[in-house]
C-alpha cells in the first residue's frame, strides 16, 4: 500500500520538478542545427542511467565513430558497474565516473568544461534535473540529444518516434547525423588476458562436453526467476548428460544460488565463487555453448560474445508496449521465450509464467 502510495507520489511531483528544472537549465546559446564533423575534435558521450544492456548497445557506437572519424577523441560518462563494460574499450580515450551527489556533479561537469568538447551525445528519453544541470555545465560547443527538439539545450534533436524496431535502428538514426551511412550494429565486449582466463581456466575444469551459463537473476524482482523456476529450467537442462550448468550471478547471490543447488543434488552444477565482475560473468559465458537468461543486460552480453541463448522475456501483451521488440537480443542464435502476463493493477508483470523447453 505505501509502495503503491509513494509510487502515485513521485508520478505527481516528478512533472512539477522536470518544469522547475527545463526553468533553471534548458538555455544555452545555440550554435547551429547542423554537425559538422570536419570541425568535431572531441566528442563526449553521456550514458550515466547505469543500465548494463544499454552501455552494451552503445559500444557499437564507439566503434563506428572511430572507424569514420579516427582522430576524433571520445570521452564517455558513465557510472557504477557499467564502467566494467568499456575500460578495455579500445574506441574509448576518456572514461568519466558520474556521481549523483550535485557537489560531485558540478565538478565533473566544470572539469570537463575545461577539456572544450565539441560535441556532446545524450541519449536520454527523460531527463532529470540534475541531468539537466550537468549538460548545461559541461559547456560542449553542441548538445544533442533524441526527441529534444523543443529544448534550448539542444543544438540538434534527432526526431526518433518509430515505435516497432530494435534499438540499434536508432543508432543507426544518430550515426546518420554523424555522416556515418550504413554502420555496423554489433556490439562488443573487450576482456584483458587474466580475465579471459578466468572464463577459460574455469571451463577447463568442467568435464562435460556442453556447459550452458544459466543467469536467473534480472534488474528487479518482476524480472528475476524465483527458486522453483530456476530449478525446472535447470532439471530439464541437466536431463542431457553431456549438459553442465554454470550459474551466473551478483556477488551477493551466492548463498541463495548455492542453497539451490543443495536442493538440486548434481554433481554437474558448478559455481565460481570467484565472480566479482560483470567481465568475470562474460569471462565464463564466453566460454560456455549456451546462455539462458531473462535480464537484458546478461542477453546483450551475449550477442556481443555471439553466443547461442535461450532469451526469456515478459510478453508485451496488455502492455502497450513493444519492450521485447526494442530491447531483444537481435541475434540470429537467439531463441526467446515469452512469460504469459500474469500482473495486478499497479504491479509489475511476473516473468516466471512461463513453459521452459530447451
Amino acid at each position: 500500500m505505501l509502495r503503491k502510495l509513494n509510487r502515485k507520489l513521485q508520478d505527481f511531483f516528478r512533472p512539477k520538478r522536470i518544469a522547475i528544472g527545463k526553468w533553471m537549465w534548458d538555455r544555452k546559446e545555440n550554435t547551429d542545427r547542423n554537425v559538422d564533423m570536419g570541425k568535431v575534435k572531441k566528442i563526449l558521450v553521456l550514458r550515466y542511467d547505469g543500465k548494463i544492456g544499454d552501455m552494451v548497445i552503445n559500444t557499437l557506437m564507439f566503434r563506428e565513430l572511430k572507424k569514420a572519424y579516427p582522430d576524433v577523441k571520445i570521452g564517455v560518462v558513465t557510472r557504477g558497474v557499467n564502467r566494467q563494460i568499456i575500460e578495455n574499450n579500445p574506441h574509448i580515450d576518456e572514461i568519466y565516473e558520474y556521481k549523483k551527489n550535485t557537489k560531485n556533479l558540478k565538478k565533473l561537469a566544470s572539469y570537463i568544461a575545461e577539456e572544450n568538447y565539441d560535441l556532446l551525445i545524450d541519449f536520454s528519453e527523460m531527463l532529470r534535473v540534475k541531468q539537466m544541470m550537468f549538460i548545461n555545465l559541461c559547456k560542449a560547443k553542441q548538445n544533442l540529444g533524441i526527441n529534444k527538439i523543443e529544448w534550448k539545450l539542444f543544438d540538434v534533436s534527432v526526431e526518433y518516434h518509430v515505435k516497432n524496431k530494435h534499438i540499434t535502428d536508432r543508432y543507426r538514426e544518430v550515426l546518420k547525423v554523424l555522416g556515418i551511412e550504413n554502420p555496423e550494429l554489433n556490439y562488443e565486449i573487450y576482456l584483458t588476458d587474466d580475465q579471459e582466463n578466468f572464463g577459460k581456466n574455469f571451463r577447463n575444469n568442467i568435464k562435460e562436453s556442453c556447459l550452458v551459463s544459466f543467469n536467473p537473476y534480472g534488474a528487479s524482482k518482476y524480472r528475476t526467476f524465483n527458486a522453483e523456476k530456476i530449478k525446472e529450467i535447470a532439471q530439464k537442462v541437466l536431463v542431457d548428460k553431456k549438459n553442465a550448468i554454470a550459474f551466473i550471478f551478483p556477488p551477493d547471490k551466492l548463498v541463495e544460488i548455492e542453497e539451490i543447488s543443495k536442493d538440486l543434488s548434481s554433481d554437474r552444477l558448478y559455481i565460481n565463487k570467484n565472480i566479482n565482475s560483470v567481465l568475470d560473468s562474460a569471462s565464463i559465458i564466453k566460454y560456455s555453448d549456451l546462455l539462458i537468461s531473462p535480464d537484458t543486460s546478461i542477453v546483450h552480453i551475449g550477442v556481443a560474445l555471439n553466443k547461442e541463448m535461450i532469451a526469456v522475456y515478459r510478453s508485451d501483451k496488455g502492455t502497450g508496449e513493444l519492450n521485447s521488440v526494442v530491447w531483444g537480443p537481435n541475434s540470429e542464435r537467439a531463441r526467446v521465450i515469452y512469460s504469459e502476463p500474469n500482473f495486478e493493477e499497479g504491479e509489475e508483470a511476473d516473468i516466471n509464467n512461463f513453459e521452459f523447453k530447451l
